[in-house]
């Protein structure tokens, strides 16, 4: 997201056994055909290097940002408090000396082509060499000082080693270490410990994103199973980040995600983080038009990786590339447990318009609302990206949507539950008032369903709440000459009710603290019969109306404004009305003539695909419509007095009528989605 510029003091340096040289003319012909290189001499190792290739001694800039997305020669050990930038991005090639003690290890060279880096280490020496696309340079740099190089993805080492003590087991962290609602922050590199002891203390954060592996572009000196056992002692929670590969390096995404998943578990297990943690998987900025596909085949693999090796899966990227991406195809690849947005507007939540509130609903979202700004606290300033989070997957069961289907038959109200698995729970009576005449429903961000009732030209909202109890029959709008309804939640927690009085159209909004804020007209023609209404991915709201015959679509916008009335069909014999968004960012509206059913979808660039037949039975007398968050959509009718649900699968298709309802008497129904 960030890769800001940092200068670095450039050293010819005679010190603790350093030299640097250029070959220049006098090298004679065979350095005139190729580029000027520079000799860097450290720890009895010569490494020919770019002459334009800035060399730092860490050992005079303890404070030097050790990064690898610029060419650059780190001499030394990377100090505690390195002064990065918040976020870098990208690898390419780049030295980091560090001196060692010699512990036995002898010569040896690993490669890691997930994380493009090369680790040699030899008696007093260890050498991190990051690269870009090939590694080759890499290598010849470092066969030239007399480090063996390394065969791609294993050790290399010609002289064996005394065999070592086993690794210690970091101790176990709790699962729910990687949980947390409230502020956080990350840095490139992990800081100090002095410096988080003073933030937990003086910051208004307690979670902290930490880069466990991958093509990380800073060096992690502080990063160690004690710096997290201590940080998670003091009271902070963490989000591990696994640099993973980018989209415009995704050539096979099945086998690129599992392998960037299996190497985010290793390097989180070595660090403590055990199964049930949260892992997320850094998907950069990217150009979904050309690559959309192969990202989320590899987030899919990704994912399903870490779901069989029993961690959760997070993904952090750009709400215009990566997340919008997921949102838009939740229903047909395999989705991580938990989003990270990236976009920039110093909100601290986590709602987002590309993002339905159905989708990801259960503390599984966090949003980077600040980037790259130096924040002070009790004296230590870092540069951070600053995150809300909303994380708690890890406490409880994964959230489920179900569809609940009420219906009106002999003037009182039921309420039918279509499960998660595709079952139903049968007919419960929700209101035997006897003279209800038209329901209609809708879920709202906190769990609860909604149900209002026309009675008596009057509407009433029931509430059933999230442990599955009901609140009873409130009065919504009592001026008695109502005489259609439709209601809709939106993604900031309010719920929309809209009324048909004396043929015009008003919107009844309950806000997110149960008031309410009265009846605003949207559409004042005169002539309007029947509403109904959908909430679209991208947060507005959309109320179709009939008029002679005809459909109209209004939509209000994020910020409270109505666009007005649009013609959608105008048939003008329109009898019945219904809509429904789905995940993908459309909109569906199904309209009724002669007995009919034809769907109309408007998709996500504001055109309309005209209207399709969907069920041609000639006896529809109702129909009503809700979106799951699986992708399929559900259209019920009403034949007979009889209710039967079709169902739209992921690719368009529909799967038939099947009988939902065999009652005999049902006069108007209603559908939406739960997410509990």
């Amino acid at each position: 997201m960030l890769n800001r510029s940092l200068q670095l003091p450039v050293r010819a340096l005679a010190v603790f056994g350093v030299c640097a040289a250029m070959a220049g003319p006098a090298a004679g012909a065979a350095a005139a055909a190729g580029p000027a290189t520079t000799s860097v001499t450290y720890q009895g190792h010569r490494f020919q290097v770019p002459a334009d290739w800035p060399v730092v001694d860490l050992r005079e800039n303890p404070s030097a940002c050790v990064r690898f997305d610029r060419h650059a020669v780190y001499l030394g050990t990377p100090g505690a408090a390195q002064d990065c930038p918040s976020r870098l991005t990208g690898r390419t090639e780049a030295l980091l000396i560090e001196p060692k003690a010699d512990t036995g290890i002898t010569t040896g060279t690993t490669d890691n082509p997930s994380a493009r880096e090369l680790s040699a280490t030899a008696p007093g020496i260890r050498v991190t060499a990051g690269y870009a696309a090939d590694p080759a340079r890499m290598q010849d740099i470092l066969r030239r000082a007399g480090l063996h190089p390394a065969a791609s993805g294993r050790t290399t080492s010609p002289t064996a080693a005394p065999a070592l003590a086993p690794a210690l087991t970091p101790a176990a962290l709790p699962r729910t270490i990687t949980d947390f609602v409230g502020k956080g922050f990350e840095t490139c590199a992990a800081p100090s410990s002095g410096a988080m002891d003073t933030w937990i203390n003086a910051s208004p954060y307690r979670a902290v994103g930490i880069y466990i592996g991958g093509a990380r572009s800073c060096a992690q000196p502080n990063l160690t199973a004690g710096w997290v056992q201590h940080q998670a002692s003091a009271g902070w929670r963490f989000m591990p980040i696994y640099a993973g590969v980018q989209a415009w390096s995704i050539s096979n995404p099945a086998a690129q995600g599992a392998a960037s998943a299996d190497e985010a578990i290793a390097q989180a297990a070595a660090l403590g983080f055990g199964p049930g943690s949260t892992l997320y998987d850094d998907m950069e900025n990217y150009d979904s038009s050309r690559y959309s596909g192969a990202v989320l085949s590899y987030l899919a693999a990704w994912t399903e990786r870490l779901h069989a090796r029993g961690y959760l899966s997070g993904v952090y990227s750009s709400a215009s590339s990566g997340i919008a991406d997921l949102a838009r195809n939740a229903a047909r690849y395999t989705m991580p447990d938990v989003i990270w947005t990236a976009r920039w507007n110093e909100n601290p939540d986590t709602s987002d318009p590309v993002v339905p509130a159905s989708l990801w609903a259960n503390h599984q979202r966090i949003h980077q609302y600040r980037g790259d700004k130096s924040e002070s606290y009790g004296g230590v300033t870092m540069n951070i990206d600053a995150d809300y989070l909303d994380v708690g997957v890890s406490r409880g069961p994964k959230p489920t949507t179900v569809m609940r289907v009420d219906t009106v038959a002999g003037g009182s109200v039921y309420d039918n539950q279509r499960n998660s698995d595709g079952s139903w729970d049968g007919v419960a009576l929700l209101d035997g008032n006897g003279g209800i005449t038209q329901v209609a429903t809708a879920a709202l961000t906190d769990g609860t369903f909604h149900v209002q009732t026309l009675a008596g030209g009057k509407v009433f909202d029931n509430q059933r709440n999230r442990d599955g109890s009901w609140t009873g029959a409130n009065l919504v709008d009592g001026s008695g000459g109502i005489s259609a309804v439709s209601s809709v939640g939106l993604t900031d927690g309010t719920l929309h009710v809209q009324t048909v009085a004396d043929g015009k159209v008003f919107d009844n909004q309950r806000n997110s603290d149960g008031s309410w804020t009265g009846a605003n007209l949207v559409d004042g023609s005169g002539s309007i019969s029947a509403v109904s209404s959908a909430r679209l991915s991208d947060g507005t709201l959309h109320v179709q109306t009939i008029a002679d015959g005809k459909v109209f679509d209004n939509q209000r916008n994020r910020d409270g404004t109505w666009t007005g009335a649009n013609l959608l069909d105008g048939n003008g014999h329109i009898a019945a009305v219904s809509a429904a968004g789905l995940p993908d960012g459309t909109l569906h509206v199904q309209t009724l003539v002669s007995g009919n059913v034809y769907d109309n979808q408007r998709n996500t660039d504001g055109t309309w695909t005209g209207a399709n037949t969907l069920d041609q039975n000639g006896h529809i007398a109702a129909v009503s419509a809700a979106g799951l968050a699986d992708g399929t959509l559900h259209v019920q009718t009403v034949v007979s007095g009889n209710v039967y649900d079709n169902q739209r699968n992921r690719d368009g298709s529909w799967t038939g009528a099947s009988l939902l309802d065999g009652n005999g008497d049902i006069s108007a129904l209603s559908a939406a989605a739960v997410t509990s």
